[in-house]
């Protein structure tokens, strides 16, 4: 017998048996204080970019994973006592899937949002098409095998250039990548995508996913620039393994598509120093990470990306790039908007860091019909809307503010079209994504909110670089950690959660990185509270933003903004027409709250010293009302030039050692840095899976010119007999250093003696005698087995279910008819075997029903843990 930890999904150690109710889940022991906790779905999951995740108030899960089935969630948690099924759920998209319903779908708003003051932009619209002519063409070059992967990955583009003969100078290349989707399609069975397997067969025909952008690509193309998109269904198809989601394998072909277009650039005029990377979805972590890692010495240069509706399971950001991320506000996979974190973690990450990160939140648009090949009407292949709430409220396709199709990809076409005019140089496209209320005719009347950061601003951030206020009137000003919890501390911001999305603030049980933010209420009108700080701000030529969030249970909370200077001197000042802070549409469990900007124009208030800004506070208009603030900074009128450097990175790996014996010791697990550090930098570790009732957080500092170091694992060598044990580690990005490979693990081997299993039983019983199955364990065992036996068919007159006590088989089964088989009725019988118990005893009961009648036969199929098997028969005579 052999036993390995974690066993899969399908590997059973003692479970821990669930109600009716709880039906799919599964807890096992995994020793030390460790679980695997798993849950199969009753049908395939769905292919999207967001991942089920597995949820527990007050519990700590390590990276999920989708079991070869297509329907199971897997993830090890460390806990004090075995998690409580029923407290624990399956997350996916917002959605607890094992939970009927659709969770958004209960309460929302039918009104239509107010009208907001916007300007037109200054410079040409960019989502309308240029003068240029386009001409298209596709290449299929040499497939590309990725560790993790059986099959090869396909190196498909759809290239959408201008003509040949077009006069346009150097053409920057615009690089699409699009997100993960099913990948296979009947024509013939609009029902059957072929359980998403991988690759297609006859009838099946591949779903042509990298297609889906040519509106934009077309755009491009006329407007002077160059432009492919790759195609990665190989990835899409077996990335359900990868603990990252395929990230690392997204980038690396965004990287084998560059350095082959490094010998074809000539013949398309294209300048691969001005390359823009565009995303959507789990493409947009992908190239996110290919601007990572591709080196100052490559030969070509990312001069920004865009991510559309992307995830950030890595919780990374790509330091010195110009970064549009768009957010859906409606979007139903990637349901909690973590793209946000490419904006957030890009503040505190990389000091001298001024490239622009701006988040662009789309109302009304939902995730997949930025691809035409996942909008229906539209797409070759069965699609659909991710959004499943009611029809006529907040985000439903017959409320006035949801976004059709064709508007939601005219909203993309500007926006993707408007940053790659931004990151190749056109600073007039900048209000675009600077938080200004600007908008262009190409999007009719689409709200679209926008805030940034980076781009030469000068930031005041709560926490390092600010303190609150003494507030005036009745207030309260205080600073905050940005998380959400059921705790009613103060010290959380988004204490008591469980019904808003939070983009800024990491959600329960994540122990990432928190951002300090301050949290202001009122109770009056004209009551104040903000930040002061040491280092002045210069408003004199700056104007003045605030990344403020809105709590909408108060409404809309009419804000002026009040500006002082070190000799106390002070002004009060509107915002600018079109920021004013707003608390945006209601949905149940659905409810976004985000950052918007608020604007001030400083330059016409006087008695104040603009050069000279201390403190920056926030004036109650309404008679109560609350609101969260990320930071203040002063905004230059002209972005910072583009910076060509690019951080270190840090990797983490698996290792795996043998566990040997003397007690407690500590393996030490190796990570390496890519680059150089040049300053004192700092990341995160966390564990899972080691001691009971804990998990490891802890801070490695990294010092200048230092390339490799180890993190610390305990765990318990002993010469008994038992799972191998696995700790995860995952790694976050703080200051001065970015992650790549940021999860690692540590597995250590049990080296100890195999205990012998022996399984015996009767040959024969009369009626009304226990059939009496004896599991022995011979050797040392430090962990708890479990013993299954399934009735199965066999040779012979099979036991029926009139030949076992009635409520017996109402425990053991499912009962149907006295004369149907056992093996019908899915009849088990198992048992525990506690670590250090020898023996266990399965026990079938029989009746005796007094007839006269030919021997009959009792087939089981005996598993301990799953690996020990034994397939025994049981000769059922008439009793005397």
């Amino acid at each position: 017998m052999t036993l390995t930890g974690p066993p899969g999904p399908a590997a059973a150690g003692p479970a821990l048996r669930a109600a009716p109710s709880d039906a799919g889940w599964r807890v096992v022991p995994l020793g030390g204080g460790s679980y695997e906790v798993s849950w199969t779905s009753p049908t395939d999951l769905p292919i999207g970019s967001d991942r089920p995740t597995i949820t527990g108030d007050g519990l700590s899960f390590g990276a999920p994973t989708v079991g070869a089935d297509g329907r199971t969630v897997t993830a090890v948690v460390t806990a004090s006592s075995a998690p409580t099924i029923g407290d624990l759920d399956v997350v996916l998209s917002g959605d607890r899937l094992d939970e009927p319903g659709f969770d958004p779908a209960d309460v929302g708003s039918a009104d239509p949002l107010p009208d907001r003051v916007t300007q037109d932009l200054a410079a040409g619209d960019p989502g309308e098409p240029g003068s240029y002519e386009v001409v298209t063409s596709d290449y299929d070059w040499d497939r590309v095998q990725l560790p993790g992967m059986d099959e090869p990955i396909e190196m498909i583009g759809h290239v959408v250039e201008p003509a040949p003969g077009e006069s346009t100078g150097p053409r920057p290349l615009v690089l699409f990548m699009h997100g993960r989707h099913s990948v296979c399609y009947n024509p013939d069975d609009p029902d059957d995508f072929g359980n998403d397997s991988w690759p297609c067969r006859a009838p099946f025909a591949e779903i042509p996913s990298h297609l889906g952008y040519d509106y934009v690509q077309r755009v491009l193309a006329s407007q002077g620039y160059a432009t492919v998109s790759v195609r990665v269904n190989g990835i899409n198809g077996q990335d359900w393994a990868l603990p990252d989601g395929g990230a690392d394998a997204r980038a690396a072909i965004v990287q084998e598509h560059l350095d082959r277009w490094v010998d074809i650039a000539g013949e398309h005029q294209v300048d691969l120093d001005q390359v823009v990377l565009v995303g959507h979805s789990r493409g947009g972590e992908g190239v996110d990470r290919a601007s990572i890692q591709i080196p100052e010495s490559a030969p070509y240069r990312i001069a920004g990306q865009v991510l559309l509706a992307p995830t950030d399971f890595a919780w990374h950001t790509a330091p010195y790039v110009p970064t549009v991320t768009v957010l859906p506000y409606c979007d139903g996979d990637v349901y909690d908007l973590q793209g946000q974190r490419f904006t957030d973690v890009a503040r505190d990450l990389a000091p001298g860091d001024d490239s622009l990160k701006s988040s662009v939140m789309v109302m009304g648009a939902n995730h997949n019909f930025f691809n035409t090949e996942w909008t229906p009407g539209l797409s070759a292949a069965p699609s659909w809307d991710d959004w499943g709430g009611r029809r006529r409220e907040t985000c439903g396709t017959r409320h006035p503010d949801r976004l059709s199709p064709v508007e939601q990809q005219a909203v993309g076409t500007a926006y993707v079209a408007g940053a790659v005019h931004l990151f190749t140089g056109e600073n007039d496209y900048a209000p675009l994504f600077d938080g200004s209320p600007t908008t262009v005719p190409s999007i009719g009347d689409a709200d679209v909110l926008t805030h940034a950061i980076g781009g030469g601003r000068d930031i005041r951030r709560p926490g390092p670089d600010a303190r609150p206020t003494v507030p005036t009137g009745d207030a309260d000003a205080r600073l905050c950690d940005g998380a959400t919890s059921q705790s009613a501390s103060f010290a959380i911001c988004g204490r008591r959660n469980d019904q808003y999305v939070t983009p800024h603030w990491r959600e329960r049980g994540e122990r990432t990185p928190t951002r300090k933010f301050l949290e202001v209420a009122w109770r009056e009108a004209g009551a104040a509270g903000g930040l002061s700080f040491q280092e002045p701000l210069d408003l004199s030529t700056d104007r003045l933003e605030l990344r403020t969030i809105a709590d909408p249970t108060y409404g809309d909370p009419n804000l002026q903004v009040r500006i002082s200077d070190s000799a106390g001197n002070s002004a009060v000042l509107d915002p600018e027409p079109g920021t004013e802070p707003v608390a945006l549409p209601a949905i149940r469990y659905a409810t976004k709250l985000w950052g918007t900007a608020v604007l001030v124009d400083a330059s016409g208030a006087t008695g104040v010293d603009l050069a000279d800004i201390t403190k920056v506070e926030l004036v109650g208009g309404t008679a109560e009302g609350r609101v969260w603030i990320a930071d203040v900074a002063a905004a230059p009128a002209v972005l910072a030039p583009p910076q060509t450097e690019r951080l270190a990175r840090v990797l983490i790996g698996d290792v795996s050692i043998d566990e040997g014996d003397g007690g407690r010791s500590v393996a030490r697990v190796p990570w390496t840095i890519d680059g150089t550090v040049t300053r004192p930098a700092r990341f995160v570790v966390f564990t899972a899976g080691q001691e009971r009732g804990q998990t490891q957080r802890l801070v490695v500092d990294v010092a200048p010119g230092q390339t490799q170091g180890t993190i610390p694992v305990e765990y318990t060598a002993d010469d008994t007999f038992g799972y191998d044990q696995l700790t995860q580690i995952a790694l976050w990005p703080l200051e001065g250093v970015a992650t790549d490979d940021y999860l690692g693990s540590l597995t250590v081997v049990d080296d100890d003696p195999e205990p012998t299993i022996t399984i015996d039983a009767p040959r024969t019983v009369r009626e009304g005698q226990a059939i009496k199955v004896e599991v022995t364990v011979r050797g040392s065992a430090g962990i708890d087995l479990y013993a299954f036996g399934r009735v199965v068919r066999g040779p012979g007159a099979n036991l029926q279910e009139a030949d076992v006590p009635a409520k017996w088989l109402q425990q053991h089964g499912d009962p149907g008819k006295p004369g149907r088989p056992l093996w019908r009725a899915y009849t088990y019988v198992s048992a525990d075997i506690p670590a250090g118990r020898k023996t266990v005893t399965l026990t079938v009961p029989t009746v005796a029903d007094g007839k006269r009648e030919h021997a009959e036969y009792l087939h089981l199929r005996v598993n301990v843990a799953d690996q020990a098997q034994q397939r025994i028969k049981v000769k059922v005579v008439d009793a005397r």
